[in-house]
């Protein structure tokens, strides 16, 4: 009788420290986001290549900046606001967008679906202030259970009245989520 206690209370401490080690290992990266409602801040630069009818101002290539606040609805969707600023080869135009982004299957790298529409402010001549639309697709890399990277490529199409752009744009940042 004492053999098998003796047996059974051994193979508990065996597991039970087995499972200790594994559960608190210090470098072991959390594998996803947090996926709770909540506010989240999405950071990126971005880059846009014009794709055809590049004798237009505005029209060849842009650089920028933007910043996205809004709130995780669930797992998959987030909604947010975002202002930046995006430099082309003929001025600054100041991007006063929304943006929607739906994630799938959510693990440590999740894929995303991205739409941003808004205005594309010129504050040098109001009359040349564009509508633009951003549809895109994207991954991001959870470093932790806040912070995340993410890098994501897609069409930006401008217009304003008669004249209409067309760029190729690729995206970078970081994301934290309160």
């Amino acid at each position: 009788m004492k053999p098998k206690i003796s047996l059974i209370i051994l193979l508990l401490l065996v597991s039970a420290g087995s499972f200790a080690q594994y559960k608190v290992l210090p470098n072991r990266p959390f594998t996803t986001l947090n996926t709770a409602p909540g506010f989240v801040s999405i950071n990126e630069a971005t880059f846009g290549l014009g794709l055809s009818g590049m004798t237009y101002p505005f029209s060849k290539h842009f650089i920028g900046l933007t910043s996205v606040n809004g709130y995780q609805v669930n797992k998959n969707i987030f909604f947010g606001g975002g202002i930046g600023a995006y430099f082309y080869e003929s001025g600054l135009l100041v991007p006063l967008f929304f943006d929607f982004r739906y994630s799938f299957n959510i693990r440590s790298i999740t894929p995303y679906l991205f739409g941003d529409g808004g205005l594309l402010i010129n504050f040098s001549d109001l009359n040349t202030t564009k509508l633009f639309i951003n549809p895109g697709i994207g991954a991001r890399y959870a470093i932790d259970r806040s912070w995340a990277l993410n890098i994501g490529a897609g069409v930006l199409a401008q217009v304003d009245g008669t004249v209409r752009e067309s760029f190729f744009n690729l995206k970078a940042g970081i994301t934290y989520k309160f």
